[in-house]
């Protein structure tokens, strides 16, 4: 057996292909949120350390000796330098002559910062003399220019600052590991990220309430489709429909014209037939009894007999099809419904099968509580005709058959329970089957009676039960209605 494939749901669709182009959005958003800040960080931290390097140049100045040296905070230079706001740095050597390179310096953060001062021969002055220059910049109008290098085994950021001081042209060369600058360029990512994934997902939540908001149209019709009752065949109002869906109602809606007007071609041919049966079989019936009187003593007696019982049944089959070609659901409007007083049915199909049962020889009663179904009468009434009918066929004279009728628990129920043969547990099932007769079935039935009464149940929404009689023998034929009638 093939695998049933699950229903296309829209709001899975519409969230798996929104879902992608989201995501492709963004991961290109945090990449040019990347892109955009990282530019603006590097310059921020080249900033500060061309300051660094101009901290540096304001303690050159030239010594006694006529040498350039570097003073130190215990020592400021004999005259102030234009640099106020330059960062202080760890005090230098007191001399840039004979006291060997300057040691490491440790920065804000756990940065490594290294610098030189050097002359344009390449001397080294002060600082480390293994660092080396960044090449100058002709673009640069202050002086400086930038590199990144790898300088001890660390990826460094380089800056050089090339002026001139005492009329003697000096080189100034700061350093840094970027550490800093790669921690400020990943909490800016982080931060970016986090306020991108949060409106990506608030505009997912946004749209996924638009979208259930949207389909509130589509989940009424299909309310409005589930709650109409099965005989309903008129056309689905369109007004609340969305343009989307109105060519699938409309397509319906001629579904729905197309088999109400076969329905209806159907019961017109039925009503017809069965009329233009009825008038010949009725006068066939007649002069069978008027050449059954002239016969009468003759040995054709016997023969128009067994004639005149099979007009009867065929006259009985023919007002049972069309019975049960009246009783499809969608032969019946809702104004077909009325209430009806279970009692009054049950007194008038009595009265009219007393004179069958007498016949037969069988006790025909009844025990009625009041209660009221909905429902169309004449189908009811042709309903517990069919139930009577079949009960006094197949109960034997001497034999009872009652008809209940009564409430359980706000259920409304009606039942005919006979003494007669009964009907096997095995062919409970089968016996509402269209022309199916069992082993115990007299020659006068058609085998459409229950099948009627089962179609008449279905048209009310009842439930009709075949059991076993009330005294252990016989069936009781039960039909319970819903609550709402």
């Amino acid at each position: 057996m093939p695998e049933r494939k699950r229903p296309i749901s829209i709001h899975r669709r519409l969230l798996r292909y929104m879902l992608a182009p989201l995501l492709l959005l963004l991961v290109a958003g945090v990449a040019v949120d990347h892109s955009m800040i990282v530019s603006p960080i590097h310059s921020a931290f080249d900033r500060a350390l061309s300051r660094a390097a101009l901290a540096i140049v304001a303690r050159i100045h030239r010594g006694p000796d006529g040498q350039l040296a570097m003073s130190s905070p215990e020592h400021p230079p004999p005259a102030p330098r234009p640099f106020a706001n330059a960062e202080p740095l760890p005090p230098p050597p007191k001399s840039m002559h004979g006291e060997g390179p300057s040691p490491t310096l440790r920065g804000m953060g756990g940065d490594v910062f290294f610098y030189r001062v050097s002359l344009p021969d390449g001397r080294s002055l002060a600082g480390t003399p293994e660092l080396p220059l960044a090449p100058p910049d002709d673009k640069a109008a202050d002086g400086f220019s930038f590199a990144d290098i790898t300088f001890q085994g660390e990826v460094m950021r380089l800056a050089s600052y090339r002026t001139v001081e005492d009329g003697e042209a000096v080189i100034v060369t700061v350093a840094e590991t970027p550490a800093r600058r790669d921690r400020a360029v990943h909490r800016m990512d982080v931060s970016f990220g986090l306020n991108d994934t949060v409106q990506m997902a608030a505009v997912l939540i946004i749209a996924l309430i638009g979208i259930r908001i949207s389909l509130r149209p589509l989940q009424r019709l299909s309310r409005q489709i589930a709650n109409r009752p099965a005989q309903a065949l008129t056309p689905l109002s369109t007004d609340e429909v969305p343009s989307e869906v109105r060519p699938v109602v409309e397509s319906l809606n001629t579904l729905l014209g197309t088999v109400r007007n076969s329905v209806l071609s159907q019961q017109h041919f039925m009503a017809n037939a069965a009329h233009q049966l009825r008038t010949p079989l009725t006068g066939l019936k007649a002069q069978l009894e008027v050449l059954g009187r002239e016969t009468a003593g003759s040995p054709l007696e016997e023969r128009i007999a067994l004639l005149h019982g099979g007009v009867d049944r065929l006259a009985h089959t023919a007002n049972q099809l069309l019975t049960l070609a009246r009783a499809e659901p969608s032969a019946h409007r809702a104004s077909h419904y009325t209430s009806i007083e279970l009692p009054h049915l049950i007194g008038e199909v009595i009265e009219s099968s007393l004179d069958r049962a007498l016949a037969h020889g069988i006790d025909l009663g009844a025990d009625c509580q009041h209660v009221q179904v909905t429902g169309v009468y004449w189908l009811l009434h042709e309903l517990l005709i069919n139930l009577i009918d079949n009960a006094i066929r197949h109960t034997p004279a001497g034999g009872h058959v009652t008809v209940r009728c009564g409430a359980n628990d706000g259920q409304a129920f009606l039942e005919v329970d006979d003494s007669g043969t009964g009907i096997p547990a095995g062919e409970r099932a089968r016996v509402r089957e269209r022309f199916y007769r069992g082993a115990g079935s007299t020659d006068d039935g058609c085998g459409l009676g229950l099948s009627i009464v089962d179609e008449v149940a279905r048209v009310h929404g009842a439930q009709l039960s075949i059991l076993d009689g009330s005294t252990g023998q016989g069936t009781r034929m039960r039909i319970d209605f819903p609550a709402s009638s």
